[in-house]
């Protein structure tokens, strides 16, 4: 049976992550706010949505509704309790931080109706130790995209071993109604499916880069000419976002033993995070955008 039960989200976190969900649902035909406690977040949210709407409008739109509905189902709000009200599920894409993850379901616990959903789009944690914060771990599993969502159209579904199963059910067929192909993970894994293989190559390359061997031009020319991709591993990290990355790779060398990454760590960090050079999103990472080197013909000779 088609689930039709969800049909308000909240989406906790503005940034280019939450965004491109957020904008995703909408186009799709939901009613979606985006919280963030920070306004000028939110503004920059607003305006990316505008961006989205015009873009894609122009490449071919592939939303269930208009590119002007869909502007008109998101709002915006710095009010958890406001956010809150009436809503089906909740999608989350804050900081990857044990704090700021802990902050935001406690609040979240407290505004959200009983009947809400919680989900994250976390990268790097396992969904049991974040269904500890809530108040409804049963109600609570991983639902990790691909970005963006509208090129890459699926929905990595993790539950912990307190996730209902019904829940399972349910957002599985919430997948499939939003045009997501559903990925079940029948285990807990931090880096689900699409993680555990882009990581391999994204790090790989970035300490090629951040040990001198290469310069990250010639990395990504080499990925590129060799597997026939339109783009490499150090493009990725500039559309995944430079922030995400470093705290992804940040995450797994303090808590998961990989001390190996801490070069990479501090290379990213000095020469981009505390630059403002994130990525896309910032205009400038790796690359400078909206038109990067790598998109241009010449690049590959």
């Amino acid at each position: 049976m088609e689930n039709t039960t969800i049909k308000r989200i909240l989406i906790a976190g503005s940034g280019q992550v939450g965004s491109e969900i957020g904008f995703y649902f909408a186009a799709r035909g939901l009613d979606v706010v985006m919280y963030d406690v920070s306004q000028g977040s939110l503004e920059s949210s607003h305006e990316r949505h505008g961006q989205f709407a015009t873009a894609l409008a122009a490449e071919g739109w592939w939303g269930t509704v208009s590119p002007a509905e869909t502007l008109s189902r998101l709002t915006y709000e710095t009010d958890l309790a406001k956010a809150a009200v009436d809503v089906d599920l909740v999608s989350e894409s804050v900081t990857e931080a044990i704090d700021v993850k802990r902050k935001t379901y406690e609040g979240l616990s407290i505004h959200c109706p009983a009947k809400t959903i919680f989900t994250s789009n976390t990268s790097t944690m396992l969904p049991s130790q974040i269904a500890a914060f809530t108040d409804r771990p049963e109600r609570f599993l991983a639902c990790h995209v691909a970005r963006p969502i509208w090129a890459r159209p699926m929905f990595e579904i993790m539950p912990h071993p307190g996730t209902d199963a019904g829940l399972v059910d349910e957002i599985v067929a919430f997948s499939r109604r939003m045009g997501l192909v559903p990925i079940l993970i029948a285990k807990e894994h931090a880096a689900y499916i699409s993680n555990s293989l882009i990581a391999s190559f994204v790090t790989t390359g970035l300490d090629l880069v951040a040990r001198g061997v290469a310069s990250f031009e010639d990395v990504d020319r080499v990925w590129m000419i060799g597997t026939a991709m339109e783009m490499g591993p150090i493009g990725m990290v500039d559309m995944m976002g430079i922030g995400t990355v470093y705290n992804a790779l940040s995450h797994m060398a303090e808590h998961g033993g990989r001390t190996e990454l801490l070069p990479i760590v501090t290379y990213l960090k000095e020469n981009f995070v505390d630059q403002g050079k994130l990525g896309v999103a910032s205009g400038q990472g790796f690359y400078r955008y909206p038109d990067p080197a790598f998109r241009h013909a010449e690049f590959l000779k």
